[in-house]
C-alpha cells in the first residue's frame, strides 16, 4: 500500500462529500465550544465550524484536550 496516495485519495473522498480542508494551515488558536469552534489561524484568518478533524496522528489526544472530544478512529499504516 502506497500510504500517501491512501491519504490524498480518503482526502479528495471526504471534499467530494463537502468536507473544506486546510492544508498547511498553522493554527495558533482556538476556541472549543460545544456546537461551534472557532480557529484562529497565524496569517489573520477565523475558521468556524460544528466539527473539526485534527489529521494529527497519535498527537491528537494532546492536541484536543476538551471533555467533549471524541476520537473516533486512528490509523496506522507500517511501511519501510
Amino acid at each position: 500500500m502506497n500510504p500517501y496516495k491512501h491519504v490524498h485519495l480518503l482526502i479528495e473522498k471526504a471534499v467530494s462529500k463537502g468536507v473544506r480542508v486546510y492544508a498547511k494551515t498553522k493554527i495558533n488558536g482556538k476556541i472549543l465550544k460545544e456546537n461551534q469552534t472557532h480557529l484562529f489561524t497565524e496569517a489573520g484568518q477565523t475558521v468556524h465550524a460544528q466539527t473539526v478533524i485534527f489529521a494529527t496522528g497519535y498527537e491528537a489526544q494532546e492536541e484536543v484536550k476538551d471533555k467533549n472530544a471524541v476520537i473516533l478512529s486512528s490509523y496506522a499504516i507500517p511501511t519501510n
